[in-house]
């Protein structure tokens, strides 16, 4: 026993052994076996016979004379011996028994529908089915397959005799694919009867399968289940009859000898053997050969079907083994620390390809896909393996500032630059733990992301490269800078971040802001009431700040003082100023010194003022003077006027409105009118006590104060100031008197203007610092803010002035404008001057100005006051009234007084007495009285005679009664001078001394009472001058023209039409073939039409105006008769309308006849309903290609077919040849014809006895013997060689049908059910006797023709009976179209007589035409009568040919229209043969026109451009100047600094000096140079464009001379005059031809000019183009200039204001000298303490020199580039001059190109 164990174990171990080396190679496959082997309780059918009980089935053998029937009884399984009856399923399983064919399975009988099914235990790979039948193969069956353990079945293939009928829906085949599923028919035929085979393979051999590891192919070939459906059963036509003795359906069943289904084990490529599913002991229990389910797997995978990898081997995704690749799984790369993985497919993918296995549970505090990386807050150590046990160590970093709380690196990477057991800090911490903050970083915490917080320095507060506290993150400030992080200003500071120098100061304004606080934000300090703006230094909307002369006081408005003026102290005034100022000096002191100005003696009163004086009171020596401003004169004094003062006068102000305690200046503002200087006594008295301390201590003085009022000037400034406060009135009395006078006798006046108060801004505490009170002085701003008029203050002072205004009236003035006389409520800043309307003054904009009145919402009128008509040019303010001078009024004094005129120069009106009044104007009088006119009255108006000159009164006229009455028919009369009669000059229609008489053509007689006279009413129809054209007591027309009638000539006379009002009667033209002969008379009169339109009365159907044509839808006007209708068939025809000549209508397509009535050749039908088209084949058709009435082709011979496209019976397939067959041919097709025609009348028979059998279940036995004979018939047909004995046989059997017959007598006692069976009978007797005759002659042609097939001849018999079968269906259905063809046939007989009718009529209507008129008709046309034969007529005639066969109409000599035109067409295609020659001539200088068109474009551009880079150059050089201008400035600005140290000029001047211009004078000349050479090349080409201009003139004479030539070319004459003409034409055209010529020398000549200018614009363009390489060249010597230019920008622009500082001071250098000797002598104190003065000295002397040098080098510069910048201008002036001399040139030779192909156009049309 043991034995056996190893014997056995090593035999296993052998397998094994095999296995592996088979699977080694590469993918490996079990061996394919049965798999119904072993599995018989696996195979089960639906249906099996003798299940329960024994089961009687036939087989089918009737001419056998063994067994027919026999028992199944299947209830044991099948025994050889006991139970040989057994046809279980299981007998179908292959066992290689000696006696195979003994047993097999069968189902029940008659059953269509059974079912064979094998269930599997797994998945098995399926290679082919074998089935093997003892009976009939199925009909119908299908083979389906399950891959889920039959939940799902799909089909693997059909199988049906009849696919179409069994399974409609399934493809027939072949099959495109391997997946294909197809109905197959080859193994469903009827024969075999037995051993019949069903094959079907998983897949195709037919096609090539690259990857049998597909989806799509696992598919097809595993499964768990296959199921075989028998659908049908072949049965042999008997299983319809009714059952007699015997049950049909016992021979029908199915019966399988062997069924196959090989297959093998599916394991995927992964083995070559498999074990069973059970594991059991050896293969003792299971069956030989069986093939098992579970594969013995190899290369590392696992499972049933070795469909997954072993575990641990997930390194690489499981796949089927294919060929020599074993795609083995792959063991997983754990480094010992694991021992399960998973296959990841992303991972996979992600890693290329190379591993997909993850680790699962990795000890050893590691992790990752193959535990190959250390777990978090551990680290590799770099000096151990991945491997060993140890590898990963614990981090040690600090929680605190370490990210992820402590986690460090946990590999030394080089190329991510890691390092193990680093720690990672966050991002403010460092150190080898990080435990401590970076620089500028404090506060390490956990909680905080970043670790430590940022010092956050704010970068313009704190000092630059200092760090911050770490503990507490204090920052180092800079200078002002405050806070922790230093982001704050200290007070008074603001801006920090916001320029370069850290915190600015707020730098409030000392007046505007409440202190010097700012915010710290943005700077904004706090501001009084109503200022606005970061410093507090401008007004808000609507405000502004006072000037300094804002407290002005109006002499005009003060009160008027009497009385002497009080006395002045001796020592008012030196006595040095008086004695200087008579002798014509102007006495000042400044600074302490005493200067003196000689006086320039002018005009006190100053020129061209208007004013006007009004006195103050009626007792008042005081008077106002008002002056009106002068356009382009300034205004020197302020309100309206001045008060006129006498010499000891005064007057009184009063002043009330004091803001501020403060000391003002007083200053008086005044105009003398003589050279005498006045002294002005002021005294200033308060009303009150003063409130206020600061006035208090310095108490007024109740003394006078003493003013010089100098005549030579205009303003007087008291020196002591006066201290004035709010809520005190002053009263301020001022006396002014003459020092001494020229004349004491007369009384000396002097203008006062105002007097003012001007703050002085040193009285103001706390508000200017000294070096603000220096500036005020430096400036003069009192001086310059006393001027009367516009004046521009300097920026300190105005920053000042508003200041001060801004403290003493807390904040700033509402403007306050006056919202009538202002244009808006905004006003200026200082000063609060608002915007005032038209002729509106004030600062308010509150009154009107001197010479305007009517103050309001307009602004006031200007008085326009007449210079000539009134006194002064002033008016009332209120009413606008001027001064108006004697016999002049009116508002502005601009008229003469009534009964005046000649304004300004008024006269009285001279009128003769008759009027009193005249035009202002011209005098002319008016309204002038008794009957008289004229601008003087000196004549009599129209209707009255007499003479007003000489005092003779006005009559009125008598014609022939007076102008007032109704009978006045004159326009005027006259009193004859010799005869004394009275003369009428009558109007229109009236005649006679006394315009008592009617003219002619006029009719009334006036002589009747209220009768006038009255025009004849002809419509300007008759002749005036004819006194008989009208009747003159009726007024009716008499001799009417223009072809016009009645009582008004207001009818066109008949045969005419038109307007007779219009003179516009024309004649009626009318078409006599369309009008009724009675409407149109005989000779020469016209038609009669209709009066207004002209149309003529037409015939029925007959349209136009003149009856020319035929209503839409008719035709035939010849017939004289009207138009007759078309009766177009509507449905064929495209439209109503036809030929109004032939009658023809438009047919549509496949219809014809006139009326579309007929079918068109190669179309056939019914034209009433359908033409329908033959659709012959052109190769296989005669003529005509078919028959019109039935539609059937006509074939030419050896062709048939419904089209005629294919070869007919006899003739060879090859179409169109369609040759003749072999004379054989016939002798077969006659036999088989025969044979044919018989089996269809034994088909028929045997039909009609099946349909009576079923009547007639006695007749069974009859018709059974006659099935057995036709059955063996057929059998006789089938068999493929007939010997003698079988025909004999066939005879005998004959003879027994025959007795049969015979022997039916019974049949004759029912003919009333069969009338027509003798007949039957006796037709299936002859047939038979013909059968047996054709069989006789076929057994003669088989001895003839041993090699013919008699199967295939019974196959084409039956084809061709088929054929005829269809034939038959044909000519039965043709039956309708034969008798539509019949219909249609008489329907074209009646049209082809109707037709025939019609061609008779038509022959009629030809006989009734007139020979003559034909014959005058032939003669016009051809030129001969057309009465002689064609053989005599030299001109030929209508129907006359040539030899040639042509129309001969025409020749030489023939005067015929035909030959007249085709002479003239002759002649003009000729002539239009030379116009194209003439043309092609003109183009060629055309087209180089065009050329130089072209060029003078591209010139054109190319100047353009130029233009433009000039223009760039010149725009960049202005900018250029334009900042060298600003540096320059900002250089003086900087030299004029007295605050500026010398060593920072010393720097600024060398640095000036350094600078150089890009260009040097020789390169600016050289360039210079270079453009005027181009410049000269200009000049040439305007001498060349002036020789041009000449030839240009040459040009256009001669285009003159060709429009002479052109008159020659007139319209072609009429046709009789064609001949004549051409001649003339001819001659013409010979003329033109030397024109031509002529014309062609003179273009040749232009060629040539054109060429000189071609060359000369070449040339031009060439210098251009150099020009603009020089151009280039100088672009980028400007680029150069530019880029040097803005590197050096600030410094160019502070040297040139330094030269031009340096200029200024050398030529005010007498002016200044004393000022720079102090500077100098101040200067050298200083550099005695600071070091040598001779060294200083030097450099300032040599700084000035070099700034002198500068300034002369950069005036000269800019003098050159003023120079160059003037040269381009000139140049880009010719340049656009040149442009528009080409300009100028292209519009010429334009106009020529135009001329001459206008010209051409003439010409070939032959028109003017």
């Amino acid at each position: 026993m043991r034995l056996e164990l190893l014997i056995l174990l090593q035999l296993m171990l052998l397998r094994l052994q095999r296995a592996q080396d088979a699977c080694d190679a590469g993918s490996c496959h079990p061996a394919t076996g049965d798999l119904l082997l072993g599995r018989s309780k696996q195979l089960t059918a639906s249906s099996t016979c003798g299940m329960s009980g024994p089961q009687k089935y036939c087989i089918i053998g009737y001419l056998e004379a063994e067994q027919k029937c026999f028992l199944c009884d299947s209830r044991h399984p099948y025994n050889s011996y006991t139970q040989h009856n057994s046809h279980m399923i299981e007998n179908v399983i292959t066992t290689f028994e000696p006696d195979r064919k003994k047993k097999w399975w069968q189902s029940e009988n008659g059953i269509d529908h059974v079912s064979i099914r094998l269930d599997l235990e797994t998945v098995f790979q399926f290679s082919h089915l074998i089935l093997t039948f003892k009976t009939f193969r199925p009909a119908a069956m299908l083979v389906e397959r399950s891959t889920d353990f039959g939940q799902t079945w799909k089909a693997f293939r059909y199988f049906a005799q009849d696919c179409a009928a069994s399974f409609p829906n399934i493809s027939s085949g072949p099959a495109k694919g391997v997946g294909d599923i197809i109905c197959d028919s080859r193994y469903s035929d009827i024969e075999p009867s037995t051993e019949g085979e069903v094959v079907l393979k998983a897949l195709d051999p037919s096609f090539e399968i690259e990857n049998p590891y597909v989806p799509y192919i696992q598919e097809l070939i595993t499964l768990t289940n296959l199921r075989i459906n028998f659908t049908k059963l072949h049965t042999l036509g008997d299983a319809l009859l009714g059952r007699r003795h015997n049950d049909p359906l016992e021979k029908y069943y199915y019966a399988v000898y062997e069924m196959v289904v090989r297959g093998s084990c599916f394991c995927n490529g992964h083995a070559s053997q498999c074990d069973p599913m059970q594991s059991l002991r050896g293969d003792v229990f299971h069956q030989s050969g069986m093939v098992h389910g579970r594969c013995i797997c190899h290369h590392n995978t696992a499972g049933v079907s070795c469909e997954r990898c072993k575990d641990f081997y997930s390194d690489a995704p499981w796949r089927p083994a294919e060929g020599a690749r074993d795609n083995a799984c792959k063991q997983c790369k754990c480094n010992d620390h694991s021992d399960r993985c998973h296959f990841d497919m992303a991972v996979y993918q992600a890693n290329g390809g190379d591993s997909g296995g993850v680790c699962e549970d990795c000890q050893d505090n590691t992790m990752g896909q193959h535990c190959d990386q250390c777990k978090l807050f551990f680290y590799q150590d770099p000096l151990k393996v991945i491997s060993d046990p140890h590898v990963c160590l614990p981090c040690d970093c600090d929680p605190e500032g370490t990210l992820h709380n402590g986690l460090c690196e946990s590999r030394t990477d080089p190329v991510l630059g890691t390092i193990a057991g680093r720690c990672p800090c966050k991002d403010n911490v460092e150190g080898v733990r990080c435990d401590k903050c970076r620089p500028n970083y404090y506060g390490l915490s956990g909680n905080d992301p970043l670790g430590c917080q940022s010092c956050n320095c704010d970068p313009s507060g704190s000092l630059p490269f200092s760090s911050c506290d770490p503990a507490t993150g204090e920052c180092l400030c800079q200078q002002y800078a405050a806070g922790r992080r230093c982001e704050k200003c200290v007070l008074g500071y603001w801006g920090l971040g916001k320029s370069l120098y850290g915190c600015s100061p707020c730098d409030c304004d000392i007046g505007g802001s409440q202190n010097n606080l700012c915010s710290p934000k943005d700077g904004q300090c706090t501001c009084l009431p109503n200022i606005v703006s970061r410093q507090c230094n401008e007004p808000a909307s609507g405000f502004f700040f006072l000037p300094l002369d804002y407290y002005i006081y109006e002499a005009e408005y003060a009160k008027p003082l009497s009385g002497s003026a009080p006395l002045v102290k001796p020592t008012a005034l030196p006595k040095c100023d008086i004695y200087f100022q008579k002798q014509g000096y102007e006495f000042t002191i400044e600074n302490g010194k005493i200067v003196l100005n000689r006086s320039k003696k002018r005009s006190v009163r100053k020129a061209g003022l208007e004013q006007g004086t009004i006195q103050f009171g009626p007792n008042s020596a005081v008077a106002v003077v008002f002056r009106q401003p002068s356009p382009g004169r300034p205004v020197t004094w302020t309100g309206p006027g001045f008060a006129r003062v006498p010499g000891g006068a005064g007057l009184r102000f009063t002043i009330n409105n004091i803001p501020f305690a403060m000391d003002f200046d007083v200053i008086i503002r005044y105009e003398p009118e003589s050279w005498e200087d006045w002294l002005a006594s002021v005294a200033i008295q308060p009303t009150g006590i003063l409130s206020s301390q600061h006035c208090k201590n310095r108490a007024i003085s109740q003394e006078s104060h003493a003013l010089a009022l100098p005549a030579m000037k205009r303003i007087a400034l008291l020196q002591k100031p006066v201290c004035l406060e709010p809520g005190t009135q002053y009263s301020v009395d001022v006396y002014f008197s003459q020092l001494s006078a020229s004349d004491p006798k007369v009384k000396a006046f002097i203008l006062i203007d105002s007097l003012g108060l001007i703050p002085r801004i040193s009285s103001v505490k706390n508000l200017c610092s000294k070096k603000d009170l220096d500036e005020y002085q430096k400036y003069h701003c009192i001086e310059i803010a006393s001027e009367v008029g516009p004046h521009i203050l300097p920026e300190a002072c105005a920053r000042l002035i508003a200041s001060l205004s801004a403290r003493i009236h807390n904040g700033a003035v509402a403007c306050k404008c006056n919202p009538q006389g202002s244009l808006n409520t905004s006003c200026s800043k200082l000063g609060g001057q608002c915007q005032c309307k038209a002729n509106v003054v004030g600062r308010c904009c509150d009154t009107c100005s001197a010479g305007s009145y009517g103050f309001g919402f307009h602004g006031c009128y200007s008085c326009e006051c007449h210079p000539r008509g009134s006194v002064s040019t002033l008016c009332d303010q209120v009413t606008g009234q001027c001064s108006c001078r004697r016999e002049v009024v009116g508002q502005r004094c601009s008229r003469c007084l009534a009964g005046y005129f000649g304004f300004p120069n008024c006269r009285p009106c001279s009128c003769n007495g008759y009027a009193e009044l005249c035009d202002p104007v011209t005098g002319a009088c008016l309204n002038c009285g008794g009957f008289t006119a004229g601008s003087r009255c000196e004549r009599c108006m129209d209707g009255y005679y007499g003479n007003p000159l000489k005092r003779e009164p006005c009559h009125p006229c008598m014609c022939p009664e007076a102008p007032t009455s109704s009978r006045y028919f004159a326009h005027s009369c006259y009193q004859d001078s010799q005869t004394a009669q009275l003369v009428c000059n009558c109007l229109k229609g009236y005649s006679g001394n006394q315009c008592d008489e009617c003219p002619s053509g006029f009719y009334k007689n006036p002589r009747s009472p209220g009768v006038d006279c009255v025009p004849c009413s002809c419509n300007n129809n008759i002749d005036l001058t004819d006194p008989e054209s009208c009747n003159r007591v009726t007024g009716e027309c008499i001799k009417c023209l223009h072809n016009t009638h009645g009582a008004n000539c207001q009818f066109c006379k008949p045969g005419y039409f038109g307007s007779a009002v219009d003179q516009n009667c024309r004649r009626c033209i009318c078409n006599l073939a369309g009008v009724s002969p009675a409407m149109c008379p005989a000779g020469n009169e016209a038609c009669i039409c209709d009066p207004a339109t002209g149309a003529c009365p037409c015939l029925p159907n007959v349209v136009g105006i003149t009856c020319d044509q035929c209503a839409s839808g008719y035709w035939d006007m010849a017939s004289g008769k009207g138009c007759q209708l078309c009766d177009c068939n509507p449905e064929n025809s495209q439209s109503n309308q036809c030929n109004q000549l032939t009658g023809q209508c438009q047919c549509k397509l496949g219809y014809s006849g006139r009326r579309c009535d007929e079918c068109e050749e190669n179309y056939f039908g019914n034209p009433q309903t359908h033409c329908i088209p033959c659709e012959c084949n052109q190769e296989g058709t005669g003529q005509p290609k078919c028959d019109q009435a039935t539609g059937a082709c006509n074939c030419r011979a050896g062709v048939t077919g419904r089209f005629c496209d294919q070869c007919g019976r006899g003739f060879e397939k090859e179409f169109p040849s369609c040759r003749q067959c072999h004379l054989c041919f016939d002798q077969w097709d006659a036999e088989i014809t025969t044979l044919s025609q018989t089996v269809q009348g034994l088909m028929r028979f045997a039909a009609n006895l099946e349909d009576k059998g079923r009547q007639m279940p006695s007749c069974d036995m009859h018709f059974k013997g006659f099935e057995n004979t036709i059955s063996e018939i057929e059998r006789i047909l089938k068999h493929p060689v007939l010997s003698l004995e079988t025909f004999a046989d066939i005879k005998d059997f004959h003879a027994f049908v025959q007795q049969e017959v015979a022997q039916m007598d019974p049949l004759h006692n029912i003919l009333y059910e069969f009338p027509d069976f003798n007949e039957r009978i006796e037709e299936t007797r002859e047939e038979a006797d013909l059968l047996y005759e054709l069989l006789q002659q076929k057994i003669d042609l088989h001895h003839s023709f041993h090699y013919l097939n008699l199967k295939e001849t019974t196959s084409n018999i039956r084809k061709h009976f088929e054929i005829s079968l269809l034939a038959e269906k044909k000519t039965s259905g043709t039956i309708p179209i034969v008798r539509y063809s019949e219909y249609t046939r008489d329907s074209v007989l009646a049209m082809l007589d109707d037709h025939a009718l019609k061609e008779s009529n038509v022959l009629e209507q030809l006989k009734v035409i007139k020979t003559p008129d034909v014959q005058n008709l032939n003669e016009k046309i051809c030129g001969v009568p057309g009465n002689q034969p064609c053989v005599t007529a030299a001109c030929g005639g209508a129907l006359c040919q040539d030899r040639y066969g042509l129309k001969q109409c025409g020749g030489p000599g023939c005067s015929g229209v035909l030959p007249r035109s085709a002479e003239a067409f002759r002649k003009a295609e000729e002539t239009a043969v030379s116009l194209k020659n003439l043309t092609t001539q003109l183009q060629e200088p055309e087209n180089q026109v065009e050329s130089i068109r072209k060029m003078s474009e591209d010139t054109k551009l190319k100047g353009s451009q130029l233009n433009g880079e000039l223009e760039r150059a010149k725009n960049q050089i202005e900018v250029d100047q334009e900042i060298t201008k600003e540096f320059i400035r900002k250089v003086k600005a900087f030299l004029l600094d007295e605050s500026a140290p010398p060593e920072d000029i010393e720097k600024v001047a060398n640095y000036v000096l350094q600078i150089n211009l890009p260009l040097t004078p020789q390169e600016l000349t050289n360039m210079l140079d270079k453009i005027r050479n181009i410049m000269n090349y200009c000049e040439k080409y305007k001498l060349n464009v002036n020789k041009r201009n000449r030839k240009m003139e040459e040009a256009q004479k001669l285009l003159v001379k060709a429009k002479q030539a052109d008159k020659a070319a007139k319209a072609l004459p009429p046709v009789n005059e064609i001949s004549n003409t051409l001649k003339n034409v001819a001659n013409s055209q010979g003329h033109s031809k030397g024109t031509f010529i002529k014309l062609n020398e003179e273009i040749q000549g232009i060629r040539t000019q054109i060429s000189q200018a071609q060359n000369q614009v070449n040339k031009t363009s060439d210098e251009l183009n150099d020009f603009s390489a020089k151009q280039s060249e100088m672009e980028d010597e400007i680029a150069m200039l530019q880029m040097k230019m803005m590197k050096s920008r600030n410094q160019a622009t502070n040297a040139k204001a330094g030269a031009e500082a340096a200029n200024k001071q050398a030529q005010n250098i007498n002016i200044e000298f004393a000022d720079i000797k102090r500077k100098y002598t101040i200067l050298q104190e200083k550099l005695k303490a600071k070091g040598p003065p001779k060294v200083m000295l030097e450099k300032v002397k040599q700084l000035k020199e070099e700034a002198e040098k500068l300034a002369e080098e950069t005036e000269k510069k800019i003098k050159r580039i003023t120079d160059l910048e003037k040269k381009l201008q000139d140049l880009n002036q010719t340049k656009q001059d040149k442009a528009e001399q080409l300009r100028q040139l292209e519009e010429q030779v334009i106009a020529i190109k135009n001329e001459i192909t206008e010209q051409e156009s003439k010409y070939a049309t032959c028109k003017s």
